[in-house]
């Protein structure tokens, strides 16, 4: 199935129309997540680029890092950064994986990351073994599961998440940056809307 469609604005607003379709009220995304797509726009662009993606959203000015949000600002604001990084970045896909690299180290520096982060003790592989449980912290929806392939290779199944294929590659990726991974190789693609799978690689 296609990864999404990011070839005109109109595809773009379909894509996300699609999504926050199926959100249900009671889903969210942590304060940090959102402080990440922001953080990202203001190294990439400028406090001027912030300021105009808040004021065209519904984006808290004064978000808690640790609070749950619903699902809909966040993807408001994912997509209208998005939209504003694509042509620095070298298209939708790539600007889409950035945001994700960078919410994966918003939620490493996290108090809730500082949990993983001793746990996993900088092994790539209990790295992975606990992004099931990374992902229920940032967010309380959806599902993750892990198969591996290899001593240095697994498959991640993911089930009801909202983020396009692009960030979540990004988020992966991030993931194993922040533990000293070498070589990483992530790939992912669609199964219906809100499922994908993901292979991905690294060296030690």
């Amino acid at each position: 199935m296609e990864r999404g469609r990011w070839d005109t604005p109109e595809a773009v607003e379909r894509e996300l129309s699609a999504r926050l379709a199926l959100v249900e009220p009671t889903e969210g995304i942590r304060g940090m997540l959102f402080a990440a797509v922001l953080d990202t726009v203001r190294f990439l662009g400028d406090e001027q680029a912030v300021s105009r993606i808040i004021e065209g959203g519904d984006v808290q000015k004064d978000l808690d890092l640790n609070e749950l949000y619903p699902v809909p600002p966040f993807m408001r604001l994912f997509f209208a950064a998005t939209r504003l990084l694509a042509p620095q970045l070298g298209g939708f896909e790539e600007a889409m994986r950035q945001l994700g690299v960078q919410g994966t180290l918003a939620f490493i520096n996290s108090m809730f990351g500082a949990e993983v982060r001793q746990q996993v003790g900088g092994e790539p592989k209990q790295l992975v073994e606990m992004l099931p449980e990374a992902y229920r912290m940032a967010i309380n929806f959806g599902e993750l599961q892990v198969e591996w392939t290899g001593p240095r290779a697994g498959r991640i199944h993911m089930r009801r998440i909202f983020t396009p294929v692009a960030y979540n590659e990004g988020m992966l990726e991030g993931a194993l940056q922040a533990v000293g991974a070498q070589d990483i190789q992530v790939r992912g693609w669609q199964t219906s809307l809100l499922d994908s799978e993901y292979t991905l690689a690294w060296d030690s």
